[in-house]
């Protein structure tokens, strides 16, 4: 595990509060997929429930092909919590298209099947603004 690239990213989290043993941003960070897994070593906890286990050179493969789709402009990882001496952790995932959800969700492979989606922002969870093109939205996905 890279520590700086780690102190980076939770310094990314701003104002904490203690959840869950750890701490959680108030305002949860939306980075980049280079910035979430640069760096971690094997640590990153996205997608850990997964049935197939992927490991996180198929995760940022899987991403980055998504990304890389002429409907879709971006696509961010929402650091969540931060336990003592680990990589921050993230269960959701950014995706901003002009895609429709079920489209989306079809490039996905098996075992990367979000837990549930949602679109736009959610006031009971805060998270960093980024630029959304004007005809394009927010994707959610959560991963228990």
């Amino acid at each position: 595990m890279d520590e700086q690239k780690k102190a980076a990213l939770i310094a990314r989290m701003g104002e904490l509060e203690k959840y869950n043993g750890g701490v959680a941003p108030v305002v949860m960070p939306l980075v980049t997929l280079e910035q979430y897994f640069d760096g971690a070593d094997g640590e990153a906890g996205l997608l850990c429930n997964s049935h197939v286990a992927p490991d996180n050179a198929m995760i940022l493969a899987v991403f980055k092909s998504i990304r890389d789709r002429p409907e879709v402009s971006d696509v961010r990882v929402a650091i969540t919590q931060c336990d003592t001496g680990e990589w921050p952790f993230s269960d959701k995932v950014v995706v901003v298209t002009r895609a429709e959800e079920g489209e989306v969700l079809n490039w996905l492979p098996s075992g990367f099947e979000p837990d549930e989606t949602w679109e736009g922002d959610v006031d009971h969870l805060p998270a960093e603004r980024i630029e959304v093109p004007s005809d394009h939205r927010k994707l959610w996905f959560w991963y228990d």
